[in-house]
């Protein structure tokens, strides 16, 4: 049992504000103990005061500084302890821009485990993906639903790549979802399912014309009409979502947008696992 879980025990709880406190403090400690260890090449230093409009110290242009520039990049990243979102995004573009094999255990791989067992240890749930353009991460909900609507759909998309690749630039977008972008994210989620879609079906028809070709299939294997029906239904309503608040109108709430994640993972899921018969 871990500090946070023994404290609830004792009726001494945590909140979100307390918990964000003690996860810059377990990751500064954990920073300051490796500024010792770990290199960076001046190029990588650069890199990462370019991407994020940081000043570089010119005097630490030498390989021989390469754990100063580590400091300096680990001090960069520590002034931004103002909001989770920033940090993180100060964090990941900093772990972007190391250049590594994925497979070498180096600097990358040892940051990525730091970022992965302080969001654990402290208890904020935050999912750590990995794609072409490197690492992004994003809100968790339920650790099932995630399992299972999001996680495991990514990985079956692989046989699917254009779809795998809509559905990796939606969870992006989500991982920087505000007020702002509510409706954009869920056009996102949108976009995904149809490419899915799509690709799962051999045509090239929109999302809102594809009711038939649902239907039909998942009546082909078997499901009852009282749940295909009501399934054809679920998805017809989707794209009326989508067409009322997202694609044609900027009206979606930010709220609905872990609801329309779920919702796409588990329409994608749901075709998948009647293919493979799972």
């Amino acid at each position: 049992m871990d500090w946070l879980d023994y404290r609830e025990k004792l009726g001494v709880g945590f909140n979100d504000k307390e918990k964000v406190k003690l996860f810059f403090k377990r990751i500064s400690n954990t920073l300051n103990m490796l500024i010792n260890d770990l290199n960076i090449s001046f190029h990588e230093y650069f890199r990462f005061c370019d991407e994020t409009g940081s000043s570089t110290d010119k005097s630490l242009c030498n390989d021989y500084y390469s754990r100063e520039r580590f400091r300096d990049c680990v001090g960069i990243i520590s002034n931004h302890q103002t909001t989770l979102s920033d940090y993180l995004s100060y964090y990941v573009c900093f772990i972007n821009c190391i250049e590594q094999a994925e497979d070498a255990k180096g600097e990358k791989q040892i940051l990525t485990k730091v970022l992965m067992d302080c969001l654990i240890n402290t208890h904020i749930p935050y999912e750590i993906l990995r794609d072409n353009d490197g690492i992004f991460v994003f809100p968790k909900g339920a650790k099932e639903l995630d399992d299972g609507l999001v996680s495991e759909p990514l990985e079956w998309l692989k046989a699917y790549p254009q779809a795998r690749k809509a559905w990796i630039d939606a969870l992006k977008d989500y991982s920087n979802l505000d007020s702002n972008n509510a409706s954009d994210v869920a056009d996102k989620f949108r976009k995904a399912l149809e490419r899915f879609f799509q690709d799962f079906f051999s045509t090239t028809k929109t999302l809102e014309n594809l009711k038939s070709e649902y239907g039909n299939y998942i009546k082909s294997k078997g499901v009852p009409p009282e749940i295909s029906n009501n399934l054809e239904t679920l998805q017809q309503c989707y794209t009326n979502f989508m067409n009322n608040y997202a694609k044609h109108h900027d009206k979606t709430s930010e709220n609905l947008l872990e609801y329309i994640m779920y919702q796409t993972g588990n329409i994608i899921r749901l075709l998948i696992t009647l293919e493979k018969g799972v």
